[in-house]
């Protein structure tokens, strides 16, 4: 939410005149510095996007908090409509991650790609298409797909995350152990690399370490106030 908070800051210091559904659609913005529900931003967007149906980024906005809402069937729609009136990279980018978090992870996977292909200097793009080919059974390509995180990002726990899960799905699990780890210790609130490691830990038959792994994650998801990407690794 960069990119809209940022147009917020333009209007109000240029002190533009905003039409009635910009007004709507910055009122849902502000919505993320004053409290409101997700649920009362999609009903400003709605108004926004009646009165002015061609202009992208009110879609691509409400998809976002539908993905936000796991309502990702309606985010995808959104997406779709936010792809139709003006095609971008990270469009496909966040289709891509949507579909997947839906399961449908080969058609996610077309979209990951596509936004690589446009955008290949932008590291983020690797990893929702590593995580993708990973369920896909592409492991080998997935690896590839770790490799150029941990050396463009070696500061980021998803980078290990990544190529852990390659590892893993090649059956190279002490190698999956070491990666989940480091991205444990990098941002210690993920609760996806302490599932991965349960799951690696169980494949080599040490099953104490597994089941500690385990535990630490349920305790984790029960006492949530996790935020939503500490249990998602398909979120934007």
């Amino acid at each position: 939410m960069v990119r809209t908070i940022a147009v917020i800051l333009v209007f109000a210091g240029a002190g533009c005149a905003l039409d009635p559904a910009e007004r709507e659609y910055m009122e849902a913005l502000r919505g993320e510095e004053t409290g409101m529900s997700r649920q009362t931003q999609i009903a400003h967007i709605d108004r926004a996007i009646a009165q002015a149906p061609g202009r992208p980024h009110y879609w691509e906005t409400r998809g976002i908090y539908h993905i936000d809402l796991r309502e990702f069937g309606a985010a995808t729609a959104d997406l779709d409509r936010a792809i139709t009136l003006g095609d971008r990279p990270y469009l496909r980018f966040l289709r891509g991650l949507a579909l997947c978090q839906s399961g449908a992870f080969m058609r996610g996977l077309e979209d990951l790609e596509a936004a690589v292909a446009a955008e290949p200097a932008n590291t983020q793009f690797y990893r929702g298409r590593g995580l993708a080919r990973v369920e896909v059974g592409r492991a080998e390509a997935a690896l590839a797909d770790g490799e150029h995180l941990v050396q463009m990002e070696p500061h980021v726990a998803t980078s290990f995350y990544v190529r852990g899960k390659a590892l893993a799905a090649l059956g190279r699990y002490d190698e999956a152990i070491v990666d989940f780890t480091e991205a444990i210790r990098l941002r210690p609130e993920l609760v996806y690399p302490r599932i991965a490691r349960s799951e690696s830990y169980a494949r080599i038959r040490d099953y104490r370490r597994a089941e500690d792994d385990r535990a630490a994650a349920n305790q984790a998801i029960r006492d949530q106030s996790l935020c939503g990407p500490c249990a998602d690794p398909f979120r934007y």
